[in-house]
């Protein structure tokens, strides 16, 4: 978690606009947003939710400023305007302090417009390294040689100086700052959305505990009196309060656990945010600002079910809960899926847009890559540059819901739009017009959403399942055999035709020659 300074800032900060709150309100389960911000959130559908719990939002709540939360944020704005104050020139003398424009790395020393002008007439002083002007001015400076950190070291992913690169990184893997700095940034933008779908994860997760809590203390309770009901009463008043306090930990913890995981998604997209706004290239204290920023690191709560024990007491609680939430999330999924097999499709593949290393089998329901290319057309239709194929069926309303046997070290697989581009890379992501889940490497999964979204399988699929709903905007991947749900986009827009997209991934000498298969939909029981 951030520190009880930024802690501070996280709680009065919007989840929806992601900024300090203005004119806040407190909704009827307890969570606070600007006052414009709900109301425009609530007004744009008839049962709209909260955003950070989920609870359906009271349409005609009369939302009221809350003052003293008011009071706060306006206090934090304040501080960072103050904060963002203007660098004086370290060469103007006190009474007369003028504003600097640069400041030097080489000289560690800000400059105005007039004393800057040295450094663009001296041959000597024309080569330091100037850099938008800065408070900190020390940390854009290698301590050990007093030279600009103008290097990155791979190996030990540090910024270093070129005098580095003769002692402590001799041997090492250094390269110029600017040069990785886009790198930098989209490893950044990834880490950050990774632990955004983690922490939502983890809280749907202690929501399914809280509630199984909930049914086995139920359970426990009942039990408990019907075997006692012989014993004299101290004895069954001592163990049902015993039972209520192992509970109501419980539920105590794991409330406490969903606020702070809150406060940190609202801290992690509000990174998310000023990652956006970098530019590229970014200037010299962009980047160092990004490599030293402690907000960029992965120093937040490793929160799990473990958080929630308390000793012997709660230990076989959580246990048994654990084995219950498994058991009851596999029986949900396969609810889920015997109700989605009734939108079952026939899929067959489109041999006029497979890519020309791909084989398809005769009835259309096998694609694998040869690795060597074939003599055909190249048609408006075809991939030219990505071994992909898609379903000759394209589908426009309503459901539906096919089932691929996958395999190998590398696969892609989901839905696309009509109106893809087919010729030349293709970015597999919705804006593109992809909905998708890959395979790299053997064990590496993801889904394919702006940025890629890495999957943590608790199995490998054998088969997996594919489902459409155009009305809700939704597209979901399951592990048909395990019983789990894998990856959904939610939320989504099809304003054209949608058809199964395939790739059994690119064939380099003989390796990862292994075939996607459409396989029949087993009859719903």
């Amino acid at each position: 978690m951030a520190s009880s300074s930024s802690v501070s800032e996280v709680s009065l900060t919007c989840s929806i606009c992601l900024d300090v709150f203005t004119d806040p309100v407190t909704t009827s389960c307890g969570h606070n947003f600007c006052m414009v911000c709900i109301r425009s959130h609530r007004d744009r559908s008839p049962c709209s939710r909260c955003p950070l719990c989920g609870k359906a939002l009271d349409s005609k709540q009369d939302f009221n400023i809350n003052r003293i939360i008011k009071e706060i944020a306006e206090g934090i704005k304040r501080k960072r305007v103050e904060e963002k104050s203007e660098v004086s020139c370290d060469s103007c003398p006190k009474k007369k302090m003028r504003t600097a424009i640069k400041s030097c790395l080489h000289c560690a020393t800000s400059f105005c417009e007039s004393h800057l002008e040295p450094h663009k007439t001296a041959e000597k002083l024309m080569k330091h390294k100037l850099i938008n002007p800065v408070k900190n001015l020390e940390e854009y400076i290698c301590k050990n040689h007093e030279r600009p950190l103008d290097l990155y070291c791979r190996d030990d992913q540090t910024a270093i100086c070129q005098f580095c690169t003769e002692s402590d990184h001799k041997t090492h893997n250094t390269v110029p700052l600017e040069k990785e700095s886009l790198k930098l940034l989209m490893n950044k933008k990834i880490a950050v959305q990774q632990k955004v779908q983690d922490r939502f994860r983890k809280i749907k997760e202690i929501k399914h505990s809280l509630r199984f809590n909930k049914q086995a203390k139920e359970k426990e309770t009942d039990e408990n009196i019907k075997f006692f009901k012989d014993v004299f009463d101290r004895s069954n008043a001592e163990l049902l309060e015993l039972t209520e306090k192992k509970h109501k930990e419980t539920e105590r913890r794991g409330e406490k656990l969903i606020r702070e995981l809150d406060e940190e998604i609202v801290e992690l997209k509000r990174r998310q945010t000023e990652l956006e706004k970098l530019s590229h290239p970014m200037d010299f204290t962009q980047i160092i600002s990004l490599l030293r920023d402690p907000k960029y690191t992965n120093r937040s709560k490793n929160i799990s079910f473990s958080t929630l024990e308390h000793g012997g007491i709660l230990r076989k609680t959580i246990s048994h809960l654990q084995s219950v939430l498994d058991e009851k999330m596999r029986e949900t999924v396969g609810r889920d899926l015997r109700s989605i097999k009734h939108y079952a499709v026939d899929v067959t593949l489109d041999p006029d847009t497979a890519h020309p290393e791909l084989m398809l089998s005769d009835d259309g329901k096998t694609v694998w890559n040869t690795g060597k290319s074939q003599n055909i057309p190249d048609t408006p239709k075809r991939f030219n540059y990505c071994s992909c194929v898609l379903g000759k069926e394209g589908f426009s309303s309503q459901k539906f819901y096919y089932e691929v046997q996958v395999s190998g070290m590398d696969w892609d697989l989901g839905v696309a739009k009509e109106s893809i581009d087919r010729k030349g890379d293709i970015g597999l992501n919705p804006e593109n017009g992809y909905w998708t889940i890959w395979l790299r490497k053997w064990t590496e999964y993801a889904a394919n959403d702006r940025l890629p979204v890495p999957l943590t399988l608790k199995e490998k699929p054998v088969k997996v399942g594919v489902f459409v709903d155009f009305e809700q905007g939704l597209v979901s991947f399951y592990d048909v055999e395990a019983r789990y749900h894998i990856y959904s986009f939610t939320g989504q827009s099809f304003p054209e035709k949608l058809y199964p997209y395939f790739s059994p991934g690119e064939c380099e000498q003989g390796q990862n020659s292994h075939p996607l298969i459409i396989t029949p939909v087993d009859p719903v029981e």
